[in-house]
C-alpha cells in the first residue's frame, strides 16, 4: 500500500460549528447530524441493552434546510454531533428580479447573498414576504438560520409602520 492512496487535510477536523452530545440525552426538538445533514428531531425512543450490545437510541429527524426526513440509530454512549444553529433577524430593503433579497441587521450591515425561499414547504414564507414589501405599509422582517455553512430564510413577520 503506498502512502498517496489517503489524502489528509490538516486543520480542525471541520468541528466549526458542531459541538459533541451524548446520544441518549438527546430529546424531541434538539438538533442532531444525521447521514451529514443538520436535524431537529421529531422522535426519538431507546431500546434497552440486550445480549448483542449497548442501549440503542433510534433518532428520526428532519433536515433544518430542505425539510428531508432521515433516521439513524447510534449507541446511547455514543457521543454525536450536534450542528451549532444561529437565528438571525433582519430588515428586508429590497428584492431582486432574480429572488435575491437585500437585508439589513440591526447594526445596520446589509446582507445581499440570499434568495427568497424556493422550497415548496417554505412557499408561503416567500409569498408573505413578497406580500407585504409589495404593499409597502410595514416592516418586513425576515428570521434566518445558518448552520453548517449554510444559510435560509425560514419565517416572515410584519414590523412597524413605514
Amino acid at each position: 500500500m503506498e502512502d498517496d492512496e489517503y489524502q489528509f487535510e490538516t486543520g480542525d477536523a471541520g468541528s466549526g460549528g458542531i459541538e459533541k452530545v451524548s446520544a441518549g440525552s438527546l430529546k424531541k426538538g434538539d438538533l442532531v447530524m444525521i447521514k451529514g445533514h443538520p436535524c431537529k428531531v421529531v422522535s426519538f425512543s431507546t431500546a434497552k441493552t440486550g445480549k448483542h450490545g449497548s442501549a440503542k437510541a433510534m433518532v428520526t429527524g428532519i433536515d433544518i434546510f430542505s425539510s428531508n426526513k432521515y433516521e439513524c440509530t447510534f449507541s446511547t454512549g455514543d457521543n454525536v454531533d450536534a450542528p451549532l444553529m444561529k437565528r438571525q433577524e433582519f430588515t428586508l430593503i429590497n428584492i431582486e428580479d432574480d429572488g435575491y433579497v437585500s437585508l439589513m441587521n440591526d447594526a445596520g450591515d446589509v446582507k445581499e447573498d440570499l434568495k427568497l425561499p424556493e422550497d415548496e414547504w417554505l412557499k408561503d414564507v416567500a409569498d408573505k414576504i413578497r406580500e407585504i414589501f409589495t404593499e409597502g405599509k410595514k416592516e418586513c422582517l425576515v428570521a434566518v438560520v445558518s448552520a453548517m455553512g449554510n444559510e435560509k430564510i425560514i419565517s416572515v413577520k410584519e414590523g412597524k409602520d413605514v
